[in-house]
């Protein structure tokens, strides 16, 4: 069986492909099965963090200016955007398991952070292409993700030569990790799976993986898939005791009229959907065809769920002893609710809430008693 990232980035759009059988979809990373279009190009050199590293520090919120519209809005309850950003917290001591296709460590948005972890394909590049670089970008940039100053754990489990995945990878990088956090069991962890195995069926060995990774103490974060189907018929979004993440889009009705968000177009939805986050033409980290590092827009919910990821690493910061159950809770406590239109599939998609990272975070007493270690109040 093997696996697919079918996210859109903005760098020479291809034709679509259609047609595909998306349960044994190739696993190119940059692979436009069953989606037609691509996000305008927009791309920037990188030598640098995007944001000056004078970024201000108040009550361990961490902020400034920012270019990336995604994290303008979710560290804010309205979509009022002003190109700021104020994040509760940075990710420190926290570590960011990122199964995927290779990542770039020395772009200057990720470099000094990055650990090159297990790789199933050992005899083939390290880094397949760029959409790693871009969700490790999502969950701990440094001016372009939610938890700044997290690790990020390089975690291979896809063949570049044939940009295919397999459960048989998955598995062995699961064990991998697991063995990797115990011997850190210091920095608490979370596991970032943006990818699609099936889109048919539920894959027992991949929920066996969900729940070695849960016993062991970490939450998987996995991406609802870039289908107009129900979530809950994609694995592992189906698996039991992942948090699943949709992607979100912000629209307006007209050029000066407010901002709305709404699910984007080609998302999974449905009750398995835990929470949104924004996964339309969001700018990441990346790296060009030459391999030099730059900015450039994607879409899709592999975006989305680095962002969640991300989320999780701060909450971990503060509270290093919750459990993947808590976790994952107060991600969707945390969330503001009740934002995310959907005209294609109304009470269907019945989740409606969108990630929130901003600094009321900190405020909320369930945070506060939690991070005195003091028990939940109930």
């Amino acid at each position: 069986m093997s696996l697919a990232m079918h996210d859109r980035k903005a760098i020479k759009p291809k034709r679509a492909r259609t047609g595909a059988d998306l349960s044994r979809v190739r696993l190119g990373i940059v692979f436009l099965a069953a989606i037609a279009c691509a996000s305008r190009m927009r791309t920037t050199p990188v030598d640098a963090p995007l944001v000056a590293a004078g970024a201000t520090e108040a009550s361990g919120a961490t902020g400034g200016r920012t270019p990336s519209t995604a994290l303008d809005r979710i560290t804010k309850r309205e979509p009022r955007l002003d190109s700021t950003v104020r994040r509760a917290g940075s990710g420190r001591g926290v570590t960011i398991y990122v199964f995927d296709g290779g990542i770039a460590t020395d772009h200057p948005e990720l470099a000094g952070r990055v650990r090159r972890g297990f790789d199933a394909f050992p005899d083939g590049p390290r880094t397949c292409n760029a959409h790693g670089t871009a969700v490790a970008g999502a969950a701990a940039g440094r001016t372009l993700g939610v938890a700044p100053q997290a690790e990020v754990v390089d975690v291979k489990m896809i063949s570049c030569e044939r940009l295919r995945g397999s459960v048989r990878a998955i598995l062995a990088a699961t064990q991998w990790v697991i063995d990797d956090h115990r011997w850190h069991p210091e920095r608490p962890a979370v596991v970032n799976w943006s990818f699609v195995v099936d889109t048919q069926r539920t894959v027992p060995a991949i929920d066996s993986a969900v729940a070695m990774l849960r016993e062991a103490g970490m939450l998987v974060v996995a991406s609802a898939g870039n289908l107009d189907i129900d979530a809950c018929a994609v694995s592992p979004a189906s698996a039991a005791g992942t948090l699943v993440v949709g992607a979100s889009s912000l629209r307006r009705a007209s050029p000066t009229g407010p901002w709305r968000d709404e699910r984007t177009p080609r998302t999974a939805w449905g009750r398995c959907v835990d929470v949104y986050a924004p996964g339309d033409s969001v700018l990441l980290p990346t790296i060009d065809e030459s391999g030099a590092p730059i900015a450039t827009v994607w879409t899709g919910t592999s975006m989305s769920a680095g962002y969640a990821s991300g989320a999780a690493a701060l909450l971990l910061e503060q509270v290093p002893s919750a459990t993947p159950d808590l976790i994952a809770q107060l991600i969707k406590l945390m969330a503001t609710p009740d934002v995310i239109a959907d005209s294609e599939h109304g009470s269907a998609s019945a989740i409606r809430r969108l990630l929130y990272v901003g600094p009321q975070l900190q405020a909320m007493p369930v945070i506060r008693h939690l991070a005195r270690g003091w028990p939940i109040p109930r």
